[in-house]
């Protein structure tokens, strides 16, 4: 196995760590070692799909797409980040963030996986950003707003015209 490759998974693992423990912190369902995971795994898939089917393209007419496989780890991460969204019996939706950090832990360990350590980082420490200080700002504006509940009843009229 190449170094490059190591340190590929190991970066992303970190990183998807990082933005884990802060929703391990926050008593979030998805902590730190869905995160690492989900980071990891898709470093890994995205060097295999980079790397791993090299010898078949020397075969004549074959040709492959390596950003098939990102796409589909995108799109498989939505299943995962649906499964901690809920709506409360208040109609309120939970989750979101956590679905997002997710979805996001995805792209990075992509963007590891691709070995552009730079994005990585910088999303990493933009999500770190959100998670600290945008969510602090978030409650302080969102306190001094008023709860508003609207509720309609209406009857169930039909009208038949003929």
């Amino acid at each position: 196995m190449e170094w490059d490759f190591i340190i590929r998974l190991c970066v992303a693992g970190l990183c998807g760590t990082v933005i884990g423990l802060d929703r391990e912190y926050r008593v979030k369902d998805a902590g730190f070692r869905t995160h690492f995971l989900v980071a990891l795994g898709s470093a890994l898939m995205m060097i295999v799909s980079q790397y791993g089917f090299a010898d078949i393209l020397t075969h004549t007419g074959v040709g492959l797409d390596p950003s098939r496989i990102a796409a589909q780890v995108v799109s498989g991460i939505g299943f995962i980040g649906a499964g901690t969204i809920i709506v409360t019996k208040r109609q309120r939706v939970k989750g979101l963030t956590t679905a997002a950090g997710l979805w996001t832990s995805a792209i990075i360990g992509l963007t590891f996986g691709g070995g552009f350590y730079e994005g990585g980082i910088l999303a990493t420490a933009f999500i770190m950003l959100a998670e600290l200080v945008f969510s602090r700002l978030e409650y302080r504006v969102l306190e001094h707003v008023p709860d508003i509940n609207v509720y309609m009843e209406y009857e169930d009229k039909t009208c038949l015209d003929d």
